[in-house]
């Protein structure tokens, strides 16, 4: 189970002691109010919203790149600059992705891996 972006807004009223400066000496060399008795009187839910979640990975028996969205397959493809261009048009930020420049040529990715996994196992 993918956990997702949540976000809740509490309104609180919190009642609590300070204890005031004795002289002013003492008030001119204290850093700030200390608090005691702290103790949280109401807590109100006013708001929550949901951030979608957006990741991409890929599948590399089938050779497919993929979007999730909340952690569900939202899209597929070949090329992973499709997906990182679907993601980019549902609002996600983008720019500073890498692109493999495979939108034209969707075999481009796929081509490289299954070079470089023949050429390792020559080497072996």
């Amino acid at each position: 189970m993918t956990r997702m972006t949540d976000f809740i807004t509490y309104r609180e009223t919190v009642e609590f002691t300070v204890r005031l400066p004795r002289d002013d000496y003492e008030a001119e060399h204290s850093y700030g109010e200390e608090r005691q008795d702290v103790k949280v009187v109401s807590r109100e839910e006013i708001g929550r919203r949901h951030e979608v979640d957006y990741s991409w990975d890929c599948d590399l028996e089938a050779e497919l790149f993929y979007l999730l969205k909340d952690g569900e397959r939202i899209f597929e493809s070949r090329s992973h600059d499709a997906v990182v261009d679907h993601c980019g048009s549902l609002g996600d930020d983008v720019s500073q992705v890498f692109r493999f420049g495979d939108l034209d040529d969707q075999d481009k990715f796929w081509r490289i891996q299954a070079e470089s996994k023949a050429a390792k196992q020559e080497q072996s």
